[in-house]
């Protein structure tokens, strides 16, 4: 996303934040409900917010861009939609749903699975899990959770990087 140069120069005068490229015009960091309002903005109001995007969400860390969503089976989006957002569709027996400020997001446990499952960033992965899952190891077993190889290394180097978090910051998981 790109700013616009007023939303540039409110930035620059620091009465406004760029949050991975998205406008916030305010000069403080925003709550929760406030990054929930931010998504909505950007996202049609099918979406499902899930991994990076829904972590951010949640807890403020990492980055929410790319935007990851998913999209609801009923009903059917467009073709044209799916193809411009990619967004997998949401299987309400693999994912839990949270309503938080009036946006669909998937739940705290959900959203922990999908950033193992689907994260690209490890640091701000591994970020947002240790505040999702406040200092609680999560799951180590994921034989039964179908992934590529190359995701199921990028799991693992999440992991190792969630367990190297909470032992340098043991302040922040308690």
């Amino acid at each position: 996303m790109h700013l616009t140069p007023l939303e540039h120069s409110a930035v620059a005068d620091g009465t406004a934040l760029s949050i991975s490229g998205l406008f916030w015009a305010r000069p403080y960091f925003p709550s929760r409900s406030e990054r929930v309002a931010l998504i909505a903005r950007h996202v049609p109001g099918w979406a499902i917010a899930t991994a990076n995007t829904a972590g951010w969400m949640w807890t403020g860390m990492g980055s929410p861009l790319p935007f990851a969503l998913l999209r609801p089976s009923r009903p059917a989006i467009s073709p044209l939609a799916r193809e411009q957002w990619a967004a997998r569709e949401f299987r309400a027996a693999h994912h839990g749903l949270a309503r938080v400020g009036g946006f669909d997001c998937l739940d705290r446990t959900s959203t922990a699975q999908e950033i193992m499952s689907h994260g690209s960033d490890v640091d701000g992965s591994a970020t947002q899990l240790l505040f999702l899952t406040h200092g609680e190891p999560p799951q180590q077993d994921w034989n039964h959770v179908r992934m590529s190889p190359a995701r199921r290394r990028r799991a693992t180097q999440i992991l190792a990087r969630w367990t190297e978090l909470a032992e340098d910051y043991p302040d922040i998981t308690r």
